[in-house]
């Protein structure tokens, strides 16, 4: 009997030092976690936004540039009686080339506009890596804090698999009942269960990294413990930060100042736009027998002189066409009206996005320091506690004081302190991966060397 009490207290002072929040066995490193964030640049999603950077800086060009001039070609003053080229002196084959040019000051501003999408465009780019690093962020953590959950299951089945062994033997005499097994059999049935439900949640949380990821990771190797890095920033830093560095709010001013491009644009309207055109018109030798060939005139007859065709000069024209920028309907107005509009409004959306920015900071601000305490306290003060319960428990079942009940629930409050643990760990690092989001800067370096202090 003294024999089989020993084992069992062995066994119990096994789960205690394998589980304990203080515990110094070798950890993984968290490198897996920054590899995975150095390749998010090339996440299909990343791809798709720098190619729309590259689409934008070649459309600079297309706006900066002139139209493409025109060739014309045709036919003057042909007579449809005869359609003959040398009837009438009038009658020309025609060659030209025409080109519209802007107001001086138009097409630079196209240029500038069109300039400012790219840097739209770039932001985008860097609001999606953004949200992708945060997406890896929160997955690792999950499942960091899923695999501890089920490797503390699972170390706690085999514990209480070792305990129904024992408690069976002490059924021949008498020191146990059936109760008590029942009670071993259940606890371990419900645990069986927990593991089932975070292998499944597990699965997902997997499969959410690999989306975030663009494919699947290969190796990864999770830490088993995690580190609480100190955030040494206030509201007011945090805030700062975000306006410089929150790309989502750079692309609104962006656009704010693209609207003041458009606006400026709209009031270039006002002057007006010009078109050049030359025109080059080759006209072939008059018939003798064309009744506008001077030779062929009465006057020509009496003086003796034979009807003979006639070389005519070719002849040159050129135009300069000017739009008459005409006010119809105060458009001008009305457009530059709209851009300042859009302005105020993309301003607007600017200062909303901010507030929303730093509500949410605050919010994860005031998180993180709960946490933070929240740890202390179970790191401090309700470990040692639950662990010298436990131990407490064990000696005196030992000598027969306690009941296995006693034990088991001095075993499973240790454990279920070694599961707040681990959720705390990762709800502290998940709430710092959202305040680095919110921010759109890097603050901490994530770490598995838990010296939290």
């Amino acid at each position: 009997m003294i024999r089989l009490k020993i084992a069992i207290v062995i066994a119990l002072a096994s789960v205690a030092s394998r589980n304990s929040v203080a515990q110094t066995a070798a950890d993984s490193d968290i490198s897996d976690l920054y590899q995975m964030l150095g390749s998010v640049g090339v996440h299909p999603m990343v791809q798709v936004e720098r190619a729309n950077i590259e689409a934008a800086r070649h459309r600079i060009a297309m706006k900066s540039s002139l139209m493409n001039p025109m060739l014309m070609l045709g036919i003057e003053n042909l007579p449809t009686n005869n359609f003959s080229f040398s009837e009438e002196p009038m009658t020309a084959k025609m060659i030209g080339i025409s080109q519209s040019f802007p107001f001086p000051g138009k097409l630079r501003i196209e240029g500038e506009i069109a300039a400012v999408d790219t840097i739209t465009a770039s932001t985008a780019m860097s609001e999606q890596e953004n949200t992708l690093a945060r997406d890896i962020k929160l997955a690792y953590f999950d499942i960091y804090h899923l695999e501890r959950s089920i490797a503390t299951n699972e170390f706690h089945v085999h514990s209480l698999e070792e305990l129904l062994i024992a408690e069976r033997s002490k059924l021949t005499t008498g020191s146990a009942t059936q109760s008590e097994i029942l009670n071993l059999e259940l606890e371990k049935a419900d645990i069986q269960t927990q593991i089932v439900d975070d292998q499944m949640t597990l699965a997902m949380r997997k499969a959410d990294l690999e989306r975030a990821l663009g494919k699947a990771p290969t190796n990864l190797q999770m830490p088993t413990q995690m580190a609480l890095p100190r955030l040494a920033y206030g509201i007011t830093d945090l805030d700062s930060i975000a306006s410089h560095a929150r790309p989502k709010l750079a692309g609104l001013r962006a656009q704010a100042d693209q609207q003041v491009l458009q606006s400026e644009r709209s009031r270039l309207n006002k002057y007006p736009d010009f078109d050049l055109s030359l025109q080059y018109m080759q006209r072939d030798a008059l018939l003798a027998t064309s009744p506008m060939n001077p030779s062929n005139s009465p006057s020509a007859a009496q003086l003796g002189i034979m009807p003979m065709p006639m070389a005519q000069s070719d002849m040159v024209s050129a135009t300069l066409s000017i739009e008459l920028p005409i006010n119809y309907g105060d458009q001008r107005e009305e457009a530059s009206s709209e851009a300042n509009a859009m302005r105020t409004m993309k301003l607007a959306e600017e200062r909303a996005t901010a507030l929303d920015i730093h509500a949410d900071l605050k919010t994860n601000l005031a998180k993180l320091q709960g946490l933070r305490r929240e740890y202390a306290i179970l790191q401090d003060t309700i470990y040692p506690v639950v662990q010298m319960s436990l131990k407490t428990s064990q000696a005196n079942y030992t000598y027969g004081k306690a009941t296995i009940e006693q034990v088991l629930r001095d075993e499973l409050n240790l454990l279920h302190r070694e599961h707040d643990r681990y959720r705390l760990e990762a709800e502290y690092n998940k709430t710092l991966a959202e305040i680095e989001y919110l921010t759109g800067q890097n603050l901490v370096q994530y770490s598995s060397i838990n010296d939290w202090k």
